[in-house]
């Protein structure tokens, strides 16, 4: 007979499926990160469409925006914050807000 060799090991689940971190990673950004948030009901607020729509960064998902805080139209589907437009590798090319104005970071997306 040929002797067994044990390795030790653990049933334990890994620590990222028991971590409360888990659960942030899995949350949406929700709130407006423009300098100065013009909606009524806050920074929170976000509604379906309109100018209080929270558009979400496209390229890092980690900044958000009302519509109307960023001055972008209705009809303005994506976002890009600064942190992304200014690195060189932003998706856009077009309208870019000014920070002096204060009405948020970044700028449209193609």
């Amino acid at each position: 007979q040929q002797g067994l060799i044990s390795f030790p090991f653990s049933i334990r689940l890994p620590s990222w499926e028991n971590s409360h971190a888990d659960a942030a990673l899995s949350e949406r950004h929700s709130r407006c990160d423009a300098s100065e948030c013009l909606c009524p009901g806050g920074r929170e607020q976000a509604e379906e469409e309109g100018p209080w729509h929270l558009l979400l960064c496209c390229s890092c998902a980690a900044e958000g925006t009302h519509r109307r805080c960023s001055c972008l139209t209705n009809s303005t589907a994506s976002w890009e914050c600064d942190s992304c437009a200014g690195l060189g590798t932003g998706k856009g090319q077009s309208t870019r807000v000014p920070l002096g104005w204060g009405q948020g970071p970044g700028k449209a997306c193609q």
